[in-house]
């Protein structure tokens, strides 16, 4: 997999090198997803409000959102609820993390399609080791949500949406200091 990283805005920051805080998502995905596939962290195109992180490969576009919650929720008669260990009970609780991923997907997409670019996007929610999300069947909560990143990368390689042009094409978009050789041959003819 093929790691994007943002240019920093910090005065501090040293030119080139990439955030020193290892990315536990992108170690996780790397094992499964090769370099057809491209890992873009906090990209914020065209003004756009920035995203956890973004990978685009044959599979798609996928849009990632990191959770820092833990705990048990459960989706039930279109309401979120937490578990309360110290009541041993249901109690409700304000869906912000999925909401947040939703329309982190949504924005995407709505900024690929004024690109002209596919625009299917696929929201994740990506969760805490020992999280527990679940909901009843008809409650489903519009976005994809995955704890084991192995798992998560299997799921991304399971289709082929997206062609070599078009993965070049929206990581463009996203990361534009990228040179892209398929995109500006250096010759007339290719």
């Amino acid at each position: 997999m093929i790691l994007h990283t943002p240019a920093s805005h910090s005065r501090f920051a040293i030119r080139g090198l990439p955030a020193l805080a290892p990315d536990r998502v992108a170690v996780g995905l790397g094992r499964v997803l090769d370099d057809a596939y491209h890992y873009v962290r906090h990209p914020s195109p065209s003004g756009l409000d920035p995203v956890d992180a973004v990978v685009v490969g044959p599979g798609g576009t996928w849009a990632l959102t990191l959770s820092h919650e833990r705990g048990r929720f459960r989706k039930r008669n279109g309401h979120w609820y937490r578990w309360n260990g110290s009541t041993e009970s249901w109690i409700p609780w304000d869906a912000t993390p999925i909401t947040a991923t939703r329309l982190a997907g949504h924005r995407l997409e709505l900024f690929l399609e004024r690109a002209g670019q596919p625009s299917a996007v696929e929201a994740c929610l990506i969760a805490q080791d020992g999280t527990d999300v679940t909901w009843e069947p008809d409650q489903r909560p519009g976005v994809h949500m995955q704890a084991d990143l192995t798992r998560l990368g299997r799921r991304m390689v399971r289709d082929e949406v997206l062609t070599d042009g078009q993965v070049d094409r929206i990581v463009a978009l996203l990361d534009p200091r990228q040179p892209l050789p398929r995109l500006a041959p250096s010759t007339p003819q290719g």
